[in-house]
């Protein structure tokens, strides 16, 4: 085979082409760091490196942001439950007091106050955000648990429908035609009647609210009670007086036949006739609608605990008319934090705070005020006998005289009705703490099932991290060499190829 001198010319420039390739990759894989620029250089090192960095990518989401969000969270539910078990804790403090009576009357004032202060700072707590989240709203992160100082509570109202246990319906000792000072001179001169005070013992259920309405803002009559039996029937209540109580009529408040219901507005109590009660008592279900117009600040909102109805009044005077359903699976909120596993970070509020909790602590102080308000009216009455008014009146000395005996009889009834409701407020507040105490548990062990998967995590990410880079990340000092290489024979061949095209035919004519 004949060669000529353009074939050695030509096969000169590719192979000096070749050499040149190289050393752009060598420089390349040096600035870059990368042993590839391009997938079509290696298709097998791109495909893996794809799936690596996903991976890291992936890892980076879980350790960077997923876990260390849930840690806050979960630190943050944990401070807020310690702070609920205080407070219940205080409350229980104070039954344990009152049970025995060790409060001095001078000192029921306050404790109704700090008693106040304890509810309202448990409700408070079921506002604890994260990030601008609500963390015991369930879903509705961006809505807190109990209405805030912040927002407008005059624009909201709702219809309500409360499901309670027969089992929840309770007794409370109470005093009919209490001991009325204000009205001595009426006694005295015969323009009303005295009636002598009767202590009773009422059936009682407890409402989530207190100051509800038995009519809507439209003005539609919602108040209703029904009553299920064990297959969902309903039970019919004919027969029965249902008798709304307004504040005016206070003193007939638990004034009730055995065939009738008083719904008292002010308390949220439904007060139940004999009659009434062995009926409802062998109901499964209980289902109260009734309505609510005004709320105040650290009330609870009734969309996380109710089947309702929200009516909004918007800027321009409309009403805007929501729907909520409760959910009886809960609402879980999960973080993925690793590859097919995610962990719950919240904790729902509704299953803590509650209106039951309310409800006991209200207990409490009516029991207080009650007693209080029996004890100052037996210290007007002696300041009576005491002044002139009435001293030299020998038919109102004795009338005075006959109140302080019928309010020593009721002071008597309320003290022992306070006491009574203080112990038994001693077994609630501790089961409260205990439910409290259950889900700090639960807490708890997600915060270290997290603390586990994060160090999974890590090792995981540091793994991947390392097969990435031996993948696609050069080594320097192979590089070094590989470039010195390349270079080497790209310069030698720039020599022979140079050595080659300097000479023609002409030279050795």
């Amino acid at each position: 085979m004949r060669i000529t001198n353009q074939m050695v010319t030509g096969n000169s420039l590719r192979n000096m082409q070749k050499s040149m390739s190289e050393v752009n990759k060598r420089t390349e894989q040096l600035t870059s760091g990368k042993k590839i620029a391009r997938a079509s250089e290696d298709p097998v090192i791109a495909i893996r490196a794809l799936k690596l960095r996903t991976t890291v990518d992936q890892l980076t989401q879980y350790k960077g942001k997923n876990i260390p969000d849930a840690e806050s969270w979960f630190k943050i539910t944990t401070t807020s439950l310690d702070n609920i078990t205080s407070r219940i804790k205080g409350i229980n403090d104070y039954c344990v007091q009152g049970s025995t009576d060790s409060f001095s009357t001078s000192d029921r004032s306050a404790i109704i106050d700090g008693l106040k202060q304890l509810r309202d700072m448990i409700y408070s707590e079921g506002n604890s955000t994260y990030a601008g989240r609500y963390i015991f709203s369930g879903y509705k992160t961006d809505r807190s648990l109990a209405f805030t100082s912040t927002e407008d509570v005059t624009k909201y109202s709702y219809d309500i429908t409360q499901h309670i246990n027969p089992a929840d319906l309770d007794t409370k000792n109470v005093v009919w035609s209490e001991v009325d000072y204000t009205k001595i001179d009426a006694y005295i001169n015969g323009t009303e009647t005295y009636t002598q005070p009767n202590p009773e013992m009422v059936y009682r259920m407890n409402l989530a609210y207190e100051n509800i309405d038995d009519t809507n803002n439209a003005g539609d009559t919602v108040l209703d009670i029904k009553a299920f039996d064990a297959d969902g029937n309903e039970m019919a209540l004919t027969g029965f007086a249902f008798n709304v109580k307004e504040l005016d009529d206070i003193k007939t408040y638990y004034e009730v036949g055995p065939d009738d219901i008083n719904v008292i507005k002010e308390t949220g109590e439904i007060i139940f006739g004999e009659n009434v009660y062995n009926k409802l008592k062998m109901a499964s279900d209980i289902q109260v609608s009734y309505a609510k117009k005004k709320f105040q600040e650290d009330e609870l909102r009734p969309e996380h605990y109710f089947d309702c109805t929200q009516y909004t009044v918007q800027s321009d005077g409309s009403i805007k008319e929501t729907e909520y359903k409760t959910y009886e699976e809960g609402q879980p909120i999960y973080y993925e934090v690793n590859f097919n596993q995610s962990l719950q970070v919240n904790t729902e509020g509704n299953k803590i705070i509650n209106s039951d909790v309310g409800n006991d602590i209200n207990d409490l102080i009516y029991a207080l005020q009650d007693l209080m308000d029996a004890e100052t009216a037996k210290t007007r009455l002696e300041s009576m006998l005491k002044d002139v008014q009435y001293a030299s009146d020998d038919a109102a000395v004795a009338k005075i005289n006959q109140l302080l005996s019928d309010v020593d009889v009721e002071i008597a009834v309320k003290r022992e009705n306070m006491q009574k409701t203080f112990s038994a407020n001693i077994t609630n507040f501790q089961d409260y703490m205990s439910v409290v105490a259950a889900m700090e548990s639960d807490v708890g062990s997600r915060m270290t099932k997290l603390d586990m998967i994060k160090i999974r995590v890590t090792e995981q990410y540091e793994a991947f991290k390392e097969l990435k880079s031996v993948n696609e990340d050069t080594e320097t000092d192979s590089t070094i060499i590989d470039f010195e290489e390349a270079n080497l024979v790209y310069e030698s061949a720039l020599a022979a190829t140079g050595s080659i095209m300097n000479k023609t035919l002409l030279d050795y004519i």
